[in-house]
């Protein structure tokens, strides 16, 4: 579905006035590769609508494409005949490229089909990236799967045949999509199922995601907690089809908002609720923090204030961590230092975000001071922030977050700008319509 074509390089030129618009923002990835996974496991034809040109939609289509499960574009919505637990091509390669989401979500959905046997291969990349829990809770349903290589956690071999149920458990402190990956595989169980999902942050919202969109596909769940953990039960249940619409990603529209926070413009995303769940819509409340005025009567609108960013704050990242460089560059234009704790995780996400984030921001003059788990970052006077050459780590959101400060202070070049294809291959040019301009 994604197509668009970068140059090597791309400069972003400084805004000549606050930055404004409406933009329709593209729907969010872990929402939709949710709903093309558990599309294909439904019994019959489902719909989507909204959904984002990505390369980790890309990822997504093509498992379906490997395992002989029929899509087709009609009018910008995406059919997908679910083939139950009985997919057509029952052996072979999947390739997965760098999609977590894929990558944690697909395994125990094979692993619960009737038969089979096909290798995950991704990139090197993702597969260097954890994976040992999500693995050893799924054997806890006698789930066939094996690492191939020593030390990594792709290619990996699995083979259907069926999960038994009964109580597993995950932990969620490295991520939350090991947890997701087990609750989607759940219901598929020849008997009730119950994951317990431990070291669970109370306002992780993606389990709430994951959940949500379980039943709007047929299957309920019930819900408690034990001894601080999280116990989801299943009773055994197979997906039927469904007809959703995708909203706009909040973590995607969280960049236009900061663009318009720190050029004290005016943006709009006309398909984002306020009311969301998505972990990303926490950011307008840290907007409102610095200072912003948000308008959720319509989409969702972002005022930034005539003065500077307020700062002189610290605050826990860990249920919006996405947002994480977002507000790293807000605060190079902040009247005080901000600090951003409980991030160890995103260390090993695309990059190593936190060592990222420092490392760039000292380029560009700013001064930080990095934790294993966090980072403070200390305010700069816009013109003395430095016009730089940036390599975002083959990684979208560091990309995505220097361009908004680049565009907001004194330009900026970005090296292969094609990563932001991994969640939203349109970004540069929605940049534009908020008045930024590029060169090549």
């Amino acid at each position: 579905m994604s197509d668009a074509k970068f140059p090597a390089l791309v400069r972003i030129l400084p805004l000549r006035k606050p930055a404004s618009g409406t933009l329709a923002v593209p729907g969010g990835k872990s929402v939709g590769n949710r709903a093309i996974l558990l599309a294909a496991c439904a019994g019959g034809r489902s719909v989507l609508r909204g959904l984002l040109a990505s390369d980790d939609t890309d990822a997504a289509l093509r498992t379906l494409s490997a395992l002989g499960v029929r899509t087709r574009l009609v009018g910008g919505a995406l059919h997908i005949d679910g083939a139950g637990l009985d997919f057509p091509v029952r052996a072979g390669e999947i390739r997965i490229g760098s999609s977590g989401t894929v990558g944690r979500f697909l395994p125990g959905l094979l692993a619960a089909s009737t038969d089979g046997d096909w290798t995950l291969v991704s990139t090197p990349q993702l597969a260097g990236r954890p994976l040992t829990p999500l693995v050893g809770a799924l054997k806890g349903w006698n789930a066939r799967l094996e690492f191939v290589e020593p030390g990594k956690s792709f290619p990996l071999r699995v083979r259907g045949g069926g999960l038994s149920g009964g109580e597993t458990p995950v932990s969620a402190r490295a991520s939350s999509q090991f947890a997701s990956g087990l609750l989607l595989a759940a219901p598929l169980c020849r008997k009730p199922a119950t994951v317990r999902i431990d070291d669970l942050d109370p306002e992780e919202t993606y389990i709430d995601i994951t959940l949500d969109l379980m039943g709007r596909f047929g299957v309920g769940s019930k819900r408690s907690w034990k001894d601080g953990a999280l116990l989801v039960d299943f009773e055994p249940r197979r997906y039927a089809p469904a007809d959703i619409t995708i909203e706009a990603d909040a973590n995607t529209a969280g960049y236009f908002f900061a663009l318009a926070a720190v050029t004290g413009g005016r943006v709009g995303v006309a398909n984002l609720d306020a009311a969301s769940r998505q972990p990303g819509i926490k950011f307008l409340d840290v907007l409102t923090r610095l200072g912003c005025a948000v308008d959720p009567s319509d989409g969702v609108v972002v005022s930034g204030p005539p003065h500077p960013l307020r700062g002189g704050f610290s605050i826990d990242m860990r249920a919006m961590s996405e947002m994480a460089l977002t507000l790293g560059v807000l605060a190079v234009f902040a009247d005080k230092p901000i600090a951003m704790t409980n991030l160890r995780h995103i260390r090993g996400h695309e990059s190593d975000r936190i060592a990222a984030l420092a490392a760039i921001l000292r380029s560009l003059g700013a001064k930080t001071d990095e934790t294993e788990n966090g980072i403070a970052v200390h305010p700069l006077r816009r013109e003395n922030i430095a016009n730089v050459v940036i390599d975002p780590l083959d990684d979208h959101r560091v990309a995505m977050s220097f361009a908004v400060l680049g565009a907001a202070a004194n330009g900026i070049a970005i090296q292969n700008p094609g990563c932001v294809k991994k969640t939203c291959p349109d970004f540069f040019t929605m940049l534009r319509r908020t008045g930024a301009a590029l060169a090549p």
